[in-house]
């Protein structure tokens, strides 16, 4: 089993035009169910300054079909929504990958969702789905419970990026299906970046994993040109 926290885009999950109407509130779902797309984050909290402006929001954003019913506490607003059918079938093809999604978040800059998978097939059959769909795919942090944790939070995005372009394009198979050349062409940059991003990020996530002593402290803040 693995539970991924990852964050991607408004539109792969719902109120992408809400945000564009409100960008400052922010989102949480209290109630996120693994089975049936029916119950899945029907009720939101949600923190804004203006929730005349949210409700208008809700009422116009084609993801949602219906406000339910709202009750206001202090700075934040309880929401029970009917979701459109395109916000289920989207998260119902979540559900096809054997995605469990635990937690959802959102703000102006996407979605945060953490989902446990059964397998690690899985969890690559649904990064597969995501890119296919043209989502952007952000993996925050990895969990492998009964294993070391393998957490990502460390990496920067550009080490995060390279690593996950190298799996992606073969460049760890036996043999190699792309080299280290190829690979820096495909992504814009020169094969010593690269070799430093990989070098580096490689470290980092050997020590977050395997690593028992703090002497080894990988921390994110390189002052190589190809991480700024």
């Amino acid at each position: 089993m693995l539970i991924a926290t990852i964050r991607t885009d408004l539109d792969a999950v719902a109120l992408k035009q809400a945000f564009e109407a409100v960008p400052e509130m922010k989102v949480e779902a209290e109630r996120v169910a693994a089975h049936s797309t029916r119950w899945t984050m029907p009720c939101l909290w949600i923190a804004a300054a203006d929730f005349d402006a949210v409700d208008d929001a809700l009422v116009a954003d084609p993801t949602v079909d219906n406000v339910v019913e709202t009750h206001e506490f202090d700075n934040e607003v309880y929401y029970h929504l009917d979701w459109a059918d395109g916000v289920e079938e989207q998260v119902d093809a979540y559900i096809d990958k054997e995605g469990s999604i635990l937690n959802a978040q959102a703000t102006a800059n996407g979605w945060k969702l953490e989902i446990r998978f059964v397998s690690r097939d899985q969890f690559t059959a649904f990064r597969e789905f995501m890119t296919e769909q043209g989502y952007t795919f952000e993996l925050l942090d990895l969990i492998e419970p009964g294993t070391p944790r393998i957490s990502v939070v460390d990496l920067t995005p550009p080490q995060r990026d390279a690593l996950i372009a190298a799996a992606d394009r073969g460049y760890y198979e036996v043999p190699r299906e792309v080299t280290a050349r190829e690979l820096a062409d495909d992504l814009d940059m020169t094969h010593q970046s690269l070799s430093e991003l990989l070098r580096r990020g490689t470290k980092t996530l050997i020590t977050s994993t395997l690593s028992t002593s703090g002497d080894d402290e990988v921390t994110s803040s390189g002052t190589d040109s190809a991480e700024s």
